[in-house]
């Protein structure tokens, strides 16, 4: 059963802290799991769409998303950058080679410009908006296309009362149609530390991730 993982440093593993994370809880839990993990410590939400639309060309079974705060982005950094072969290592590869995010790496002139433009001439409100718009994508491509999924809102909840964002709008909560996947623990509440790169080093707050997700593996497939 072949599981595509999608989203921020909360889905990355770290060598320093093997067999710690949530996903490699669930490969221990059934030889029968494989998993495909395309997530990038410090991408945006747009980059987690990137991320789905190119896992699926993997033919995953199930899909673990997990997203991210309004406030990031990404700028180029190799266009030139291609995946040897459609391997989840290659475009995990390649995601990392193709761009940089604005948490990680990117040259303090070019930061400065980008978050000037931010603050001068974006709405933060369309900002944060652009960002439910990116998540319901997700989930009605995955809905569409019948592959079973769960997710976590992460920092999209975790920064902002979306409702409340979505009410200001006159846009409809769609995200309350797929309450039946969402996850109940969202990681994002229970942030420490920078090392391990997952940030949350508690094993019962993994293991409980690891079970929430396991539990909508075997319920839906």
């Amino acid at each position: 059963m072949k599981i595509l993982i999608c989203g921020d440093s909360y889905c990355v593993t770290d060598p320093s802290f093997p067999g710690l994370h949530w996903s490699e809880k669930i490969l221990d839990h059934s030889p029968k799991y494989e998993t495909c993990n395309l997530a990038y410590g410090g991408c945006s939400n747009a980059l987690i769409v990137v991320q789905l639309l190119q896992g699926l060309r993997l033919k995953p079974d199930f899909v673990v998303l997990s997203f991210t705060s309004f406030g990031r982005y990404e700028i180029d950094k190799d266009p030139k950058a291609i995946p040897a072969d459609l391997t989840s290592q290659e475009i995990a590869w390649y995601i990392k080679e193709r761009y940089i995010t604005n948490r990680y790496d990117i040259p303090a002139d070019t930061e400065k410009i980008i978050n000037q433009y931010m603050t001068l001439a974006c709405s933060e409100n369309l900002e944060k908006l652009k960002n439910y718009f990116f998540i319901s994508f997700c989930l009605m491509t995955l809905r569409s296309l019948k592959i079973n999924f769960a997710f976590s809102l992460g920092g999209f909840e975790y920064d902002q009362d979306y409702t409340a964002l979505l009410n200001s709008n006159f846009v409809k909560n769609l995200l309350q149609d797929f309450h039946e996947h969402e996850l109940s623990l969202n990681l994002w509440y229970h942030r420490r530390d920078l090392s391990p790169f997952f940030h949350v080093k508690d094993d019962k707050i993994q293991t409980l991730f690891a079970n929430q997700c396991i539990q909508m593996i075997e319920s839906t497939c």
